[in-house]
């Protein structure tokens, strides 16, 4: 009698753990055809193009990200779950340490981007290599003009204010006009023709111009000299907050989410060493 209850007891675990792996399929394989949909969806909304080329990643990858943290608590569920209805003492043992192997790796990733993305330094790190800067050597009626674009090219930065040095000479012409003001020169329509905008520069003021939030476009900084100047340009990009913190607080999910599935398997763990052949 012991023997057919212990023979049920292994068919009534093996029967659960099919149904289990039946349902976590027909969980995830929708919400990860979703995902895939919703990607796309959320670039077209946000206005993707390929000429000029700009993919808007930053509210596509957010959402991703979020899903992504949704799927691993569902997955955390389903694995204790299988654990939980394995008779084996060997399998509950060898699913507990491959499951907290591979939470690791995930807690020391997600840590490292949580602390990335929270501190300061990354921040500025990433303003100062994406700002367009440079020295600009300007003959007689001399002319430069530097392409930018206003958002970067994935939607993370976004240019602040735009500075021009006189380094040498007596005075510069600045303006900032669109590309398609830029290709008829139309200096009318230029972005500092408000009274109190900045014009130009001289070797006693700086210009110096605060950016309005645009959307993505392509601009030219045009510089002009009658006489032979040089010149120093820094087209800032800032990386501000509301693009970095969303981001932190996601990954500090991941890495809580991972930190309580690794604390619940360790008395799993503990439990069935003993018991375990195979480790």
């Amino acid at each position: 009698m012991a023997r057919k209850e212990n023979e049920f007891d292994k068919l009534e675990g093996g029967y659960r753990l099919t149904r289990i792996k039946r349902i976590e399929k027909y969980a995830f394989i929708p919400q990860i055809i979703g995902i895939i949909v919703v990607f796309f969806f959320f670039l077209y909304v946000s206005g993707a193009q390929l000429n000029p080329f700009y993919l808007p990643l930053f509210l596509s990858t957010l959402i991703i990200l979020i899903w992504l943290l949704v799927l691993a608590i569902e997955y955390f569920i389903f694995r204790l779950m299988k654990i939980g209805f394995h008779k084996s003492a060997s399998a509950k043992f060898l699913m507990a340490q491959r499951s907290m192997k591979k939470s690791y790796g995930a807690i020391i990733l997600s840590g490292l981007l949580f602390l990335l993305l929270f501190t300061p330094y990354m921040s500025e790190s990433a303003e100062e290599y994406l700002s367009p800067s440079g020295d600009i050597t300007l003959g007689p009626d001399g002319e430069e003009a530097i392409y930018f674009t206003t958002l970067d090219r994935f939607d993370f930065t976004r240019v602040s204010d735009i500075t021009v040095e006189l380094n040498e000479g007596e005075e510069v012409t600045v303006s900032i006009l669109s590309e398609d003001n830029w290709e008829i020169r139309n200096f009318d329509m230029r972005l500092n023709r408000d009274p109190g905008d900045p014009s130009g520069a001289t070797a006693d003021e700086t210009f110096f111009y605060d950016m309005p939030s645009l959307g993505f476009g392509e601009y030219r900084l045009v510089i002009q000299s009658e006489e032979p100047a040089e010149v120093s340009y820094n087209i800032n990009m800032e990386l501000p907050g509301t693009r970095t913190f969303p981001f932190a607080l996601t990954f500090l999910g991941f890495f809580i989410s991972y930190s309580v599935f690794v604390v619940m398997l360790y008395p799993v763990k503990k439990k069935h060493a003993d018991e375990a052949i195979y480790r």
